[in-house]
């Protein structure tokens, strides 16, 4: 077998152009409408949330999503030496599509798949769908016999947790001042009704952020909270917004923001943290708030990436629940959940082919 690698990630639009056709695709995925009422609903939101956002998004220069995770995939390449494994990413909602990598890995000769999403903790709302789009990639390919190995999430990695470890070294290097500095691990948020459904991301999220800071001995106090809620459902609490404000009133002198659940820069931490966190905190009171910076092509994170692919094309068909992490074996992928934590088995899973180490 020649296994191809393809790197999934969200995408972004990374033109004024791309903005609406990239919120057309992100809303069509993640609203909790009726398939027969997004033809109507999804574009005049879109046109709508475009006209709010875009401002933010030229103010960073558009996003760099794309460009970056080009820069990771190299690197990945690289570390893996004479592996000459063919290697492609794919985006969730901006080109390159999944569909157009996958096209692009047959034409170097793959015959098989080892599908990595940039998500450290998995979740119903990142890394199933990134999964089920290269499923579905392959049933428009007609290529459904393809085997694909669906790499775990990696929120515990120890090279992954050297990483994001070091990039907090950097950001208490930059920050002036003096006094305790309050730890604020800032995560994307998840609405609650996706929460109910046994979702593993926050979990995932809570064991990282117990990881990294045992890891580094951090004494000083340390905070979890939730950013990026769009709309009027109850998602994760509390918010970053509102952990900065109790900061703040509590007169914290030094916070150190950290995008625990991002492994590279987009609006989210160059608008969202960088400007509009950053303002409310200053406004608060906090006298010196930083963020570290992305992980970007860290060394020790590319490693953790490295080890990933590494240990899918020596164990290509072994499987584990993706909420549990427990074994399982190979028949259970024809069932429906599993028999441990119950967790439902995403559909992606069960298609021909499909071998999974997740």
């Amino acid at each position: 077998m020649k296994p191809g690698l393809l790197l999934l990630n969200f995408g972004g639009p990374q033109t004024a152009e791309d903005l609406e056709p990239f919120l057309q695709r992100l809303f069509t995925q993640v609203l909790p409408l009726p398939n027969s009422l997004k033809p109507l609903i999804v574009p005049r939101l879109a046109r709508a949330r475009a006209r709010k956002v875009g401002p933010h998004y030229a103010q960073i220069g558009w996003s760099p999503i794309v460009p970056d995770t080009g820069k990771q995939l190299e690197a990945l390449v690289q570390a893996l030496g004479s592996a000459e494994i063919p290697a492609a990413m794919g985006m969730m909602f901006s080109e390159p599509s999944i569909l157009s990598a996958i096209s692009h890995l047959f034409e170097q000769g793959a015959d098989g798949l080892i599908a990595l999403g940039l998500f450290p903790q998995y979740s119903l709302e990142t890394s199933v769908p990134a999964f089920q789009k290269v499923a579905d990639a392959l049933q428009q390919l007609d290529r459904t016999d393809t085997p694909v190995h669906y790499v775990r999430p990696f929120f515990d990695h120890p090279a992954y947790l050297s990483a994001l470890a070091d990039t907090i070294r950097q950001g208490v290097a930059s920050l002036p001042g003096e006094g305790p500095i309050h730890l604020l691990f800032s995560a994307h948020g998840l609405p609650l009704y996706v929460v109910k459904k046994a979702d593993p991301y926050p979990d995932q999220v809570r064991e990282t952020v117990r990881a990294v800071t045992a890891q580094l001995h951090w004494e000083d106090p340390v905070h979890l909270s939730w950013q990026s809620r769009v709309g009027p459902t109850e998602w994760l609490s509390p918010s970053t917004a509102k952990t900065l404000q109790q900061l703040g009133e509590a007169r914290a002198p030094r916070v150190l923001v950290v995008p625990v659940s991002f492994v590279g820069d987009h609006i989210e931490t160059l608008y969202e943290i960088d400007v509009e966190l950053a303002e409310l905190g200053r406004a608060a009171g906090i006298q010196h708030l930083g963020r570290t910076p992305a992980l970007g092509t860290h060394p020790e994170f590319v490693a953790c990436l490295k080890d990933l692919v590494q240990h899918a094309m020596k164990q290509f068909e072994r499987y584990a629940c993706v909420r549990c992490l427990l074994p399982k074996p190979v028949s259970h992928r024809h069932q429906g959940t599993c028999p441990n934590c119950r967790f439902i088995m995403p559909s992606y899973l069960t298609l021909p082919g499909s071998y999974r180490r997740l």
